[in-house]
């Protein structure tokens, strides 16, 4: 019943919401293949026998075949990410490869009237930037990712009008250095967790204030959150301070120039030039959202039994958090900076071209996500899926799959999902 009251609800309301998009996300270290260099998961994946990530869906070779079908599916805006290693495979040497890699991809996305938003950094550092600097643990860091982006805004700015600089800061630091860290490049403490925080902002806030002073589209960051919901009235407080040390601890430099309460122990404050370029760096904020979870006075965390599990076990279907997380942006941060939903999607047990459980996912989020545009947040621009293609994930391989179009990774063919063909439908009643 829920499932078929999500879609006519989402159906009959996207009639009335003007201004509003539904597009597709993916990364270039997960899709592309054919990498150039190495990058730090290239040796996470080795050091720790996961699966590599070999040439992953084949997208560089099937990149023209990938936007055909896109478009027939009636999507115009991309969110996709560029290969750092791809630019510059080794220290301060430009690939031409690489440049004209994604020349074509972007011409391509324009011809086929799909507008492109572009990540500068998915996760895949360089492994050079490691070995020489110490990647995101040492402060000549920032100056390598401006370095870079100067190559790429040099190259692409004329043709792209929104930019992202760094996708999920918290992810790179809680789970690529945090303490008890499972991901890339697996150096964990605390010291090295919040320094490595600092400086993905601080090399975002200089990146999106060069941008300004030479380009003229629209610069931002993506960050992710879960939302935190109080199991009762005792436990509210711990769930903000959850949100502090997740959301805020990326959101209040960005919003305040200062860190919350419950972090300045841990990080020393910023400069008065620090802050001013942080609280000017955002033309628009990506967020992305995929769960929930309830929160006791303890920190004890759980779910309701009524959220489907998802194959990754960190993900349920519990739409309320969208709404929550809307919420708590509008009333404690902005109420006009424009907010594309940069990611949410779900990975679907017993995965299949009929994926019932997705479509519901995406169904339900939507229908949060317009909900809240109705009600007035009509800052709220875009909605991406996560993700076009069944891709790399990560430390889980090839065993979780998010695409809305199935990939045989045989012989890398795609095929539609139901999930795909509901969303275009929703697309075409956008217009």
């Amino acid at each position: 019943m829920m499932f078929f009251r999500g879609l006519i609800v989402v159906s009959l309301w996207i009639r009335s919401i003007q201004g509003f998009f539904i597009g597709v996300a993916t990364s270039s270290y997960q899709i592309e293949g054919f990498n150039v260099g190495e990058c730090i998961w290239d040796e996470f994946t080795k050091e720790f026998q996961l699966t590599p990530v070999g040439n992953a869906t084949n997208h560089y070779q099937l990149y023209q075949q990938d936007i055909e079908l896109m478009k027939s599916l009636g999507f115009r805006h991309y969110r996709l990410s560029i290969s750092w290693n791809r630019i510059l495979p080794e220290p301060h040497t430009i690939n031409q490869e690489g440049i004209d890699f994604y020349h074509h991809l972007i011409d391509s996305l324009l011809e086929q009237d799909i507008e492109p938003y572009i990540t500068l950094y998915h996760w895949d550092l360089p492994l050079y930037l490691k070995q020489e600097i110490n990647g995101w643990l040492d402060a000549r860091i920032v100056d390598a990712f401006l370095d870079y982006s100067k190559i790429v805004f040099k190259e692409y700015g004329s043709k792209v009008n929104y930019w992202m600089t760094i996708n999920e800061p918290l992810t790179t630091s809680s789970q690529g250095y945090g303490p008890s860290c499972n991901f890339a490049p697996h150096q964990c403490s605390d010291t090295n967790m919040y320094l490595s925080a600092r400086y993905q902002l601080l090399a975002h806030a200089v990146v999106a204030d060069y941008y300004k002073r030479h380009y003229e589209g629209s610069i931002g960051i993506v960050l992710n959150t879960n939302w935190m919901e109080p199991l009762h009235e005792r436990a509210k407080d711990m769930a903000q301070n959850a949100m502090d040390r997740m959301f805020g601890w990326f959101m209040d430099p960005l919003f305040y120039g200062t860190f919350p309460n419950v972090l300045t122990s841990t990080n020393p404050p910023f400069t008065e030039e620090e802050q001013r370029l942080l609280t000017n760096s955002l033309d628009f904020l990506g967020l992305n959202h995929y769960t929930t979870y309830y929160i006791d006075e303890n920190g004890q965390i759980s779910t309701d039994a009524d959220w489907y599990p998802a194959q990754s076990t960190w993900l349920f279907d519990a739409p309320i958090g969208m709404k929550k997380i809307l919420e708590y942006i509008h009333d404690k941060y902005t109420q006009d900076l424009p907010i594309f939903i940069t990611e949410s999607g779900f990975s679907q047990r017993q995965d299949g071209v009929i994926d019932l459980i997705r479509t519901h996912y995406l169904s339900a989020y939507l229908y949060e996500t317009m909900q809240k545009i109705k009600e007035g947040m009509t800052n709220i621009q875009g909605f991406f899926a996560w993700s076009f293609l069944d891709n790399f994930e990560w430390a889980s391989g090839y065993s979780e799959t998010f695409g809305i179009v199935q990939v045989n990774f045989t012989d890398y063919t795609r095929t539609p999902k139901l999930s795909a063909y509901f969303l275009q439908q929703l697309n075409s009643l956008l217009g």
